[in-house]
This record gives C-alpha cells, structure tokens and sequence, in this order.
C-alpha cells in the first residue's frame, strides 16, 4: 500500500471520528443527549478518567464503564422467588386406601381390571382367587404393587380386599 492510500485512509477516519463526537447527540448506550463538558475528547481519551459518584442517584448516567448494548444481569423481569415453606402440601397423592369404581376385566384373577369413580384404570393383581364379574360395582382396598407383574393398561396395583356395593 503506498504512503498516499494510508494517509488518505488516515485523514478520513480522523475526520469522520471528529464529526461522530462534534454532535450533540446521544452517547452509545445512553438515551440522555451529551453535554459538552461531559463530552470526551482526544485528550480526555488518553488519561484516566475520574471516578467521582453522581450527584444524583436517580440519574441515569452511571459512573461505572458498561458495554454498548450490554446484557442486564439477574433475574428476568416479573420472576419472584417462592416466598418460603408451601402452606398446603405440593405434591397431592393418594395414599392407599379404599376405592370405588368398576370391574372393567373380570374372572378368577389373579389379574383384573378396574375403574374408579373418576374413570382412572387400575391393573389389580390379587392372588387370592376372588371371582369378579365384569361390571359389578365394588369398593376394593389397593396398595401399590411391589411384585413385577403387568395386569395390563392401568396403575398397577395389588387388591388386599374387595366388597360388593349394593
């Protein structure tokens, strides 16, 4: 490249540098327009700036040096942290018990079928060999299954007890 391109290249980023900080405009990353005193120069550029804290506090010039269109840190806008401990519990489950509902696979067993009131399926194992009838409407005790056996599509459960509801 010869002296001439360079020290033309030169004088138009010097010129075009000097007419980007002569306005009086917004500062990069700022939306308040400059004053001249606290517009930067050439000189200013080459010391340290001083650190003095803002006359006010609202004030939305900042004494700390941000990147242009930085990042904000910290939670997202609207994000709250859970106030503490859950009054009522969070986790709603039924603990075994009594149940109404269905028979929905009937037989000897020891596999069966079974509905409740809600419409929830249940595969029930019990090996004690009660003949239930498809359809009857009964109240069973279950307990979650603790033996590896799949009755079919459902919760797998085992019966410890059935009545027949009249």
């Amino acid at each position: 490249m010869s002296l001439f391109r360079t020290a033309t290249a030169t004088s138009l980023v010097v010129v075009f540098l000097t007419a980007c900080s002569a306005t009086d405009t917004a500062a990069p990353g700022n939306s308040v327009p400059v004053t001249q005193s606290a517009a930067p120069s050439a000189l200013a550029a080459s010391q340290p700036a001083p650190s003095a804290p803002p006359a006010d506090p609202s004030s939305p010039r900042s004494t700390q040096a941000t990147p242009h269109n930085s990042v904000a840190t910290g939670p997202p806008p609207g994000v709250r942290k859970p106030p503490g401990i859950p009054k009522t519990p969070t986790d709603i489950v039924k603990s075994p018990g009594w149940t109404e509902g269905w028979i929905t696979r009937g037989g000897t067993g020891p596999c069966y079928g079974f509905a409740d009131v809600d419409g929830k399926p249940y595969a029930v194992y019990s090996d004690a060999g009660t003949p239930l009838m498809k359809g009857a409407y009964v109240r069973v005790r279950l307990v979650p299954s603790e033996l590896r056996i799949n009755c079919g599509e459902g919760t797998q459960m085992q019966m410890e007890a059935v009545e027949q509801v009249p």
